[in-house]
């Protein structure tokens, strides 16, 4: 008896995870989106630059999603999602130096290609916390939660 009511109380817990840690992972990727213009003019990349810097994220995001969920089930969501976290977080901290380098667009490329594919399994890790801590009648809400917190970074 005493594991459904810590498991219910711990699930909120879970819940406040999965909300910031969704928080932490759209404001990462959106970095980009904010600084670009200042980035684009100080460094000298034209659109077409840009554009390829914005887009490998999205390729790298997708080519990992399937790698990612098999992670997450062979080495679980707290080691896979901790790891994710702390990755993306260094990778977002690097893209701020890439002015250091001389070929920025290439670091700045490269950095992106390792933002999507790290972020790649937070979404399916988050399905899977969903589904272990909540009960069927609860994950709308859950899942509502978490969508959620993409609109507020």
């Amino acid at each position: 008896m005493t594991t459904p009511l810590k498991r219910s109380n711990v699930r909120y817990g879970i819940l406040l995870f999965l909300f910031l840690a969704t928080v932490f992972n759209y404001a990462d990727r959106a970095t980009l989106s904010v600084v670009a213009p200042i980035m684009s003019k100080e460094l000298g990349f034209d659109p077409e630059a840009m554009g390829l810097a914005f887009s490998v994220f999205g390729i790298s995001y997708v080519i990992m999603q399937i790698p990612g969920g098999w992670l997450l089930d062979k080495y679980g969501s707290r080691l896979v999602y901790g790891c994710a976290l702390i990755g993306w977080s260094i990778v977002t901290m690097f893209q701020g130096t890439i002015y250091l380098f001389a070929s920025p667009l290439i670091v700045l490329v490269i950095l992106r290609l390792m933002m999507g594919a790290i972020e790649a399994p937070a979404f399916p890790a988050n399905s899977r916390l969903s589904v272990q801590w909540f009960p069927n009648k609860e994950r709308g809400f859950v899942t509502s939660v978490y969508q959620a917190a993409q609109y507020i970074s």
